[in-house]
């Protein structure tokens, strides 16, 4: 007598997972702080939250573990190293390996560009402050510096204000505040594009 169809699927579907390769051991990774670019460095205060909001955004891709961000913290100050300025790629690396690390994130603003428009009409001007915000992000194994990965994102956040013209011009939010608003969900993109080149 022969077994009966559905039996048979189940026996090959059974085999077929049998023989499959374990899933890929996901990496286990550190971000650093956020560094600036030099000519960005008056905005240091703005990329500190960057490096837990991207350490979160990884955590919920599901793609990486992650090193918790206060032990990151920890040894950094330990080290004596300074939270606000960046961690150059050796450093990161001696860091991310004393925490067991495989690879380490270093992430930064590279780019923050402030434009100013002022327009008027027959009754009426219009004042904007645009601010557009660069980020960057590099996932760089600890023990051969290899670069594993590289993302980037962009932002951007305005004011606008409308006054009759012969009333007060009023006031434009200041740079700082439209920095913040710029970063805005910036780490999750950030995120998203730097896992699209992880292989």
């Amino acid at each position: 007598m022969r077994p009966p169809l559905a039996v048979l699927c189940l026996l090959c579907a059974l085999a077929a997972c049998a023989h499959k390769a374990p899933p890929r051991e996901r990496l286990v990774a550190a971000v650093m702080p956020f560094s600036c670019a030099a000519s960005e460095a008056e905005h240091a205060e703005e990329a500190k939250g960057l490096a837990d909001a991207l350490t979160v955004a990884l955590v919920r891709s599901g793609r990486l573990r992650l090193v918790e961000r206060d032990r990151v913290d920890a040894l950094l100050s330990e080290a004596r190293f300074d939270l606000s300025g960046a961690v150059d790629s050796a450093r990161a690396a001696q860091i991310g390996k004393q925490l067991g690390a495989a690879a380490v994130v270093l992430g930064s603003i590279t780019s923050v560009a402030l434009r100013e428009e002022a327009s008027s009409g027959d009754f009426s001007g219009k004042s904007k402050r645009t601010v557009d915000v660069e980020i960057q992000a590099r996932l760089v194994d600890v023990q051969t510096g290899e670069l594993l990965a590289a993302g980037r994102a962009t932002g951007s956040a305005k004011s606008v204000e409308k006054h009759a013209i012969s009333g007060d011009p009023g006031q434009l939010a200041e740079p700082p505040a439209l920095v913040l608003k710029a970063l805005q969900g910036l780490p999750d993109k950030l995120a998203k594009d730097l896992l699209k080149t992880l292989r």
